[in-house]
């Protein structure tokens, strides 16, 4: 199967960006798009891995393994986030660097 044919979706994105104040001084930081051009959205593949059912400060959360494949782009780092409708993936790991696709071995944090 072509690599065409498996990024079927949509995602954004997206890097935290450190805030900076009126003075200079590091304050807020807040997310942006990692892709500034158009709407910032690529095409990729999304496929759920596993899921588990855990307790964490006393609210259930059913974190998801998520792995997202899209076309080899430079400078794509597990400290990112990708979006896809409401869902939002951490990035755990970046695999596969073959300047042909990447794939973003991601957890997706709870709705």
């Amino acid at each position: 199967m072509s690599l065409s044919a498996l990024l079927d979706k949509r995602i954004t994105l997206q890097v935290l960006s450190e805030g900076r104040d009126a003075a200079g001084q590091a304050g807020v930081a807040g997310w942006i798009n990692f892709i500034a051009v158009g709407d910032g959205k690529i095409w990729a593949g999304i496929k759920d891995m596993s899921g588990r059912e855990l307790v964490a400060a006393g609210a259930p959360q059913n974190p998801v393994q998520t792995l997202i494949t899209i076309r080899y782009r430079p400078g794509v780092l597990a400290k990112m986030r990708a979006l896809h409708g409401a869902d939002i993936y951490s990035i755990e790991a970046v695999l596969g660097q073959d300047s042909r696709k990447l794939t973003l071995a991601c957890t997706r944090l709870a709705r």
